[in-house]
């Protein structure tokens, strides 16, 4: 790693093309963040506008939502707790039997 950053140090134009193409990934990778927020803000805007069209309440059905969201996660939780204690062991070298 010395190495490397002394490569980068020395060469003035080494570092510009190293800085171009980090900044070229950064804007890339944020510009891909930006773009799925705007597909969920756009589904969520023509989620509410299909729920007022059938004579709905949004915050009631946002309430439901939100609350079966929260119980999936709970237990998914669960779950997962329950599939972690199934590889714990007692045993600090796996694969060594008990004598």
């Amino acid at each position: 790693m010395n190495k490397f950053i002394d490569l980068l140090t020395a060469n003035p134009v080494i570092l510009i093309v190293a800085v171009l193409v980090s900044v070229i990934i950064v804007l890339s990778f944020a510009k891909r963040i930006i773009r799925f927020l705007l597909v969920l803000l756009a589904i969520a805007v023509l989620y509410a506008a299909w729920v007022i069209w059938h004579g709905g309440d949004v915050k009631e059905k946002a309430g439901k939502a939100e609350q079966s969201v929260h119980g999936a996660v709970q237990k998914g939780d669960s779950l997962l707790k329950q599939f972690q204690g199934l590889f714990k062991h007692d045993d600090k070298t796996p694969g060594k039997e008990k004598e």
